[in-house]
């Protein structure tokens, strides 16, 4: 009688460890779908630089899935050199956001090689056309008025792509444009300890922020002339350097990404007038924030003229 009542106790234990490992198996494959289902709704996104890359994950959040084409400043945008894998990237992306004005001119030889009837493209400079300086200075990521344009056009697309989360995208856009708010009030303090400057700069990188901050961006023909690798003339260098030696500007920006021995001999000439000098890059850190970014440049400023002040003090 105990063997039988133990026969059927352990029998029965064993049906109900058959029955738990069934349920357990059938939650864990359900769960497996899902996650399969939610990997595959994924939209996968491509930014030709990380400026965009980091606007887009904000706005797409969860839902997308990003790859920044340059997200190094170590590399020059104007010397990048695409390759068969970058093609393979856009044939599959469902959403593809560039500069634009011939920033990321590499870009579009590849858009039109890998046609593809779902995916949207959006540029910067179309977005943020009214917006953009009469002189088509490309370096439309400085100026923030342009990038919420650009992302509210992005926030539009993905909702187009993907209509169940479009509160979730509207939402973020919100988002987006609460994290301009800290480079707005570094815009705002640094006008306030430091107006009225006149500056100049290695390369037009810096255009856009500069014309926010009101400062005379003075010049101009040598930034150009330099920018893209271009040689400015003789006489532009000349002017250049005088200026520089008899402190005829405030600041100095130079392009980080640019290493020649023309911006090198630019910056010295500053420094050894006395002149502050802070470096700037058209592409964010790896994985940096795109305010962040903009923020810790402006605080660089505000930290050199601080500095320059303090010592004719």
């Amino acid at each position: 009688m105990v063997s039988s009542h133990r026969s059927r106790r352990s029998s029965s234990a064993v049906h109900a460890g058959q029955v738990f490992l069934r349920r357990t198996l059938t939650l864990l494959a359900l769960f497996c779908l899902g996650a399969t289902a939610q990997a595959q709704a994924a939209i996968h996104a491509v930014a030709a630089e990380s400026s965009y890359g980091s606007m887009i994950e904000t706005i797409g959040g969860d839902h997308v899935e990003v790859v920044s084409l340059l997200d190094s400043p170590d590399v020059n945008p104007h010397a990048f050199r695409a390759d068969p894998q970058i093609a393979r990237q856009l044939q599959d992306a469902d959403l593809v956001v560039l500069n634009g004005l011939g920033f990321d001119g590499w870009m579009e030889p590849l858009l039109e090689s890998t046609q593809s009837d779902k995916r949207q493209v959006i540029r910067a400079s179309e977005a943020g056309s009214h917006l953009v300086m009469a002189d088509q200075n490309p370096h439309l990521f400085y100026s923030p008025r342009i990038m919420l344009a650009t992302a509210s056009r992005v926030a539009s697309a993905l909702e187009t792509l993907d209509p169940q989360h479009a509160a979730d995208y509207r939402a973020n856009l919100d988002a987006f444009k609460q994290t301009l708010a800290p480079v707005y009030s570094a815009v705002q303090d640094l006008i306030a300890d430091h107006p009225n400057l006149s500056v100049t700069a290695t390369v037009p990188v810096y255009s856009y922020m500069i014309a926010l901050l009101g400062y005379a961006n003075r010049y101009h023909d040598i930034q150009f002339a330099s920018m893209d690798n271009h040689q400015p003339s003789a006489r532009q260098v000349a002017t250049f350097t005088q200026a520089l030696e008899q402190r005829s500007v405030d600041l100095l920006i130079y392009n980080q990404q640019v290493h020649n021995r023309l911006t090198e001999s630019q910056v010295a000439t500053a420094k050894q007038a006395g002149i502050p000098t802070v470096g700037v890059s058209a592409i964010p850190l790896h994985g940096e924030d795109y305010a962040a970014w903009q923020v810790r440049q402006l605080d660089a400023i505000h930290a050199a003229l601080d500095k320059a002040d303090a010592k004719r003090g």
